[in-house]
């Protein structure tokens, strides 16, 4: 894992979620989760590249903020569709 260079099967590049109870990420099969994972598998690579670079790197480039923004509003309907 390199936090540098996204890659498709790093766990750390992947979108997570924390409990504010437990302070702890939601397992995979969590149904947060499950719906969050088919939103992120249907975002393209470059998408996932840009995630990556303001996650991980803090760009502030224009065109990742908007890739993020976009994929981010469609990962919010996870959290409408999992309640």
């Amino acid at each position: 894992m390199s936090k540098d260079t996204f890659s498709e099967d790093c766990p750390g590049c992947l979108p997570c979620v924390i409990d504010p109870l437990t302070s702890q990420m939601l397992p995979d099969d969590h149904p947060i989760m499950i719906e969050l994972m088919k939103i992120w598998k249907q975002t393209t690579r470059e998408e996932r590249k840009s995630y990556h670079a303001v996650m991980c790197l803090n760009s502030r480039e224009p065109r990742h903020v908007k890739d993020v923004k976009d994929v981010m509003d469609r990962l919010s309907s996870a959290f409408s569709k999992a309640n």
